[in-house]
């Protein structure tokens, strides 16, 4: 499908987005399974390996049955991956409308087949880096994908209605790619899919539709700040369909959360923690895209005076961010200019009291807090290490104990 210009009017002036086509595929006589290959990548190399699961048998009675072309699992999202690709098309509009009803309603049965399966049987799936997790289906709220490669839809084309029961979007290659890239999270992209599941469109008009959503989200007023919040620090409002590509101001800023993330991926783990891993790795995607760059620009500027300090002692700076209202986990971000065991002891600190102020001695399972630290590698090879820890649900917490905890953070305070 060709590259697709939009030309948007905005209270900023006129907004000119550029969608490029879909990537190229290589010359081989499978184009199917390329098509399959190429829209896994994408979810892979935007978003997160560990969220965007292969394709595998799951035995059905007597036989055996394919879990779909793909599975993305991100916290409490999931959906299915159905491609289809269209090979020498005929040139006959009336034909290939056909050919994509056809398709496309093939497609529908084949994923909610495989979420049938992956709710009444859970399954242990190996992700793009190569970790077996098992997946619950019955945990999460699923979405039917299905993706379309043609390179000349008929215009006006609109896919058939989905089953119904599992929300279904259609949308071009192009148009998958197109939301990776923009947003750079696998958590993002099936929100803005689960947001539109279920409405008509004329395939190919998925870019149009983002942008009018998009355009709508700016013009939201923003959330009154919750009480709990209050005195906390400064509220920012950050749009669920950002209108800017990812990272467009400062990408090397934007994409410092990434590099965490990577971190914490790549650290070496016992096979019994991995599916502990993926939750804190899908918490920390939910952090706001709008608000990733300036997150990216502070904690470099804390490093940056960390980094060529000199005094005695330990330095600390911290950023604490929380949502308004609750639509991703708490997070403390703290930088400090050497990892040692008391270091660590403030930091498990700082990040039990914000669980303990947001959440209370009472917290329920799913309430929790996500800490990062960042400190100088001893390693040669790196600059930066990053420890992660995260607490979830009831901490046994004593009101007086944290009390304490905050009368030595106030005590030690600039």
């Amino acid at each position: 499908m060709a590259e697709l210009t939009l030309v948007l009017e905005t209270a900023d002036g006129t907004f000119v987005r550029r969608i490029p086509d879909a990537s190229p595929l290589p010359a081989v006589d499978d184009q199917g399974y390329e098509a399959e290959d190429a829209s896994r990548n994408a979810a892979s190399t935007f978003g997160m390996p560990d969220f965007m699961f292969l394709p595998k048998q799951q035995r059905n009675g007597s036989g055996m049955r394919e879990l779909g072309d793909g599975t993305v699992v991100v916290g409490p999202r999931a959906a299915v991956l159905q491609v289809k690709s269209r090979v020498a098309p005929s040139g006959d509009a009336a034909k290939e409308s056909a050919w994509l009803t056809k398709n496309i309603s093939k497609a529908y049965g084949q994923a909610s087949g495989t979420v049938r399966r992956l709710t009444n049987t859970p399954a242990v799936l190996t992700n793009a880096r190569g970790r077996s997790i098992h997946v619950a289906g019955a945990a999460h709220q699923w979405l039917s994908i299905v993706i379309v490669d043609h390179p000349d839809v008929p215009e006006g084309y609109r896919p058939p209605p989905g089953p119904g029961n599992t929300p279904a979007v259609v949308l071009m290659r192009r148009d998958w790619e197109f939301l990776f890239n923009h947003l750079y999270s696998t958590r993002a992209v099936l929100v803005y899919l689960h947001r539109v599941a279920g409405e008509p469109l004329e395939l190919g008009g998925e870019p149009l539709r983002y942008h009018e959503f998009a355009l709508a989200d700016r013009e939201v007023e923003p959330d009154p700040v919750a009480p709990k919040l209050a005195g906390f620090g400064t509220a920012v409002s950050t749009a669920r369909a950002p209108l800017s590509p990812a990272g467009r101001d400062d990408m090397a800023a934007h994409l410092l959360l990434r590099v965490i993330m990577e971190d914490i991926a790549r650290t070496p783990l016992v096979e019994e923690r991995e599916a502990d891993r993926i939750k804190v790795l899908a918490d920390i995607d939910g952090f706001p895209i709008d608000a990733r760059t300036e997150l990216g620009r502070t904690l470099l500027g804390f490093m940056s005076a960390i980094g060529s300090w000199t005094g005695e002692g330990v330095r600390t700076e911290t950023r604490l961010v929380a949502p308004n209202p609750d639509e991703f986990t708490p997070m403390v971000f703290m930088v400090a200019s050497q990892l040692e065991e008391h270091v660590r002891g403030v930091f498990h600190g700082r990040v039990h009291l914000f669980h303990y102020d947001l959440h209370g001695s009472e917290a329920a399972d799913g309430q929790g807090v996500v800490g990062v630290l960042l400190t100088p590698s001893r390693h040669p090879e790196w600059l930066w290490d990053t420890t992660m820890f995260a607490v979830d649900g009831l901490q046994g917490y004593e009101p007086a104990d944290m009390e304490e905890i905050r009368a030595v953070f106030a005590q030690h305070a600039p």
